[in-house]
Formats: structure tokens, sequence, C-alpha cells
């Protein structure tokens, strides 16, 4: 299948904005990543461009280094996701505990060839219902662009 066109992914609605999904949807993704946008940050997900995602899931380690964060979510979708941040972009208050549940929103960038969240913001310590209202809004998300693949449609719309 041929890459989509540069300005039918800036067309899309799944481009410019947050998508909550989970994280075994962007590891999936891996599989279709289209070489010319894979410096751009930029995954497909049945055929609809995603650049910023919003996870929520539990810190399973953090790695201090000179000057960059890094940690990793687990969303219990049965990937993991690494997530980094500046060293300095981080406050005690914004600082993730182990074991915490966080909701992260970041660009994705390919690091050894994988997936890391590349943090733009971290609300630490979510409750039960914001996870509740995120899992299904997910899950909503989920079966939207599961069903109507982008590309399919319109060879001019994505």
């Amino acid at each position: 299948m041929d890459p989509p066109r540069r300005r039918d992914v800036n067309k899309s609605p799944t481009y410019k904005t947050w998508m909550k999904l989970h994280i075994c949807d962007i590891t999936a993704s891996l599989v279709s990543l289209s070489p010319s946008f894979a410096s751009e940050s930029t995954f497909f997900f049945n055929g609809h461009p995603v650049r910023w995602v919003t996870l929520v899931g539990t810190v399973t380690s953090i790695d201090e280094q000179e000057k960059k964060i890094l940690f990793s979510i687990d969303d219990g979708s049965g990937q993991c996701i690494n997530a980094v941040a500046r060293r300095d972009s981080m406050t005690g208050k914004d600082m993730p505990r182990l074991h915490s549940t966080v909701k992260a929103k970041g660009e994705l960038e390919l690091y050894h060839d994988a997936w890391q969240l590349k943090l733009m913001s971290l609300e630490p310590d979510v409750s039960f219902e914001t996870q509740v209202e995120f899992w299904n809004e997910a899950n909503e998300n989920h079966a939207r662009l599961a069903k109507t693949d982008a590309r399919k449609r319109s060879k001019h719309t994505v």
C-alpha cells in the first residue's frame, strides 16, 4: 500500500489532536510504519495518522540521568512504553513516583526501533474516576478508528 500524501495527512482530524489510545495500539503500528513518516513522530492506526497521544498507566520504573528522566508506563494492555522528559522540566510535584498512576501527554518518537513518548505534560496520581473516563474514551477511539480504514475510504482524504 502506498504511503499517504503529505497534504492528506495534514488534513486528517486525528493528526492535529490528542488521541487517547492503548499502548498496544501504538506498539503494533511499528509493523505498518511508513518510512517517509518515521522521522516525523507519526504512526498510522488503520490508516489514520497520529502524532500526539495521551496515555494513562502505572509507572513501573524510573531512571534518573544527568539531563533526562526516563520512566516506563504500563497501561494494562499488554505493552509498556518508555517516556522521556528533560530533567529541568520536571519539578518535585510533577515527578512521578514508582507504582503511581499517571496521565501522560506527548509526542511519539522512534528510539532504537521502539516507540517512546517525548513527554509534554504529566499529571501524577490520577484518580480512579479519571482512569475509567480515559479508558472509555480510548476504547471509543479504538473502535472508531478500527472500523474505518482511512486509506480505503478515499484516496484523497485521510
